[in-house]
């Protein structure tokens, strides 16, 4: 399916020149709750789309070159109870980046976003966080699309392999 989606995309506009990897799947509860089913399903989605989609994208691309952004979270970098599948996943898909920023150089970008506590429907402890924020706010969605187009952008042509953390200092302090 990522080989198709690309292929549409190059048909309907020429060429491919950003790959945004957005689309993840959140389970938050206990580690002895989880299944193999629960493992599947946010790996899937976390991990395994998002690399497919990265190596669909880097063959479109080729040499003309692009910019590949992943969307990871704080929790790449910092675990927190309850979280003990997204946080590898979230991880995983942050090595991912790296690896990828080292074997697509130097026509290829790829860096990744990790989003703290964003307004969103999807984010229903985003608003309970506040009292841990440095910023004493949550963040809004459009910060972090500001922050994507901004990589994505030749003003960060020198960028790559680093994740973004846009969390307004929560991941600065114990949680």
């Amino acid at each position: 399916m990522p080989a198709r989606l690309v292929n549409e995309t190059v048909a309907a506009l020429g060429r491919l020149d950003v790959l945004v990897n957005n689309a993840g799947v959140t389970l938050a509860k206990p580690a002895l709750e989880l299944t193999a089913g629960d493992f599947d399903e946010l790996f899937s989605a976390d991990v395994r789309g998002a690399f497919l989609c990265a190596q669909a994208a880097a063959r479109a691309m080729g040499e003309e070159g692009g910019v590949i952004v992943n969307i990871t979270s704080v929790h790449e970098h910092v675990p927190r109870p309850g979280f003990a599948l997204y946080a590898p996943a979230k991880a995983a898909l942050g090595m991912i980046t790296r690896s990828l920023a080292l074997e697509l150089a130097p026509s290829i970008r790829v860096v990744s976003v990790a989003p703290g506590a964003i307004a969103t429907e999807r984010n229903e402890e985003a608003e309970r966080l506040r009292p841990e924020i440095p910023l004493e706010r949550v963040g809004q969605p459009e910060e972090v699309a500001a922050a994507v187009a901004w990589l994505a952008s030749d003003e960060a042509r020198y960028v790559t392999g680093v994740s973004y953390v846009i969390d307004g200092g929560l991941t600065q302090q114990v949680f």
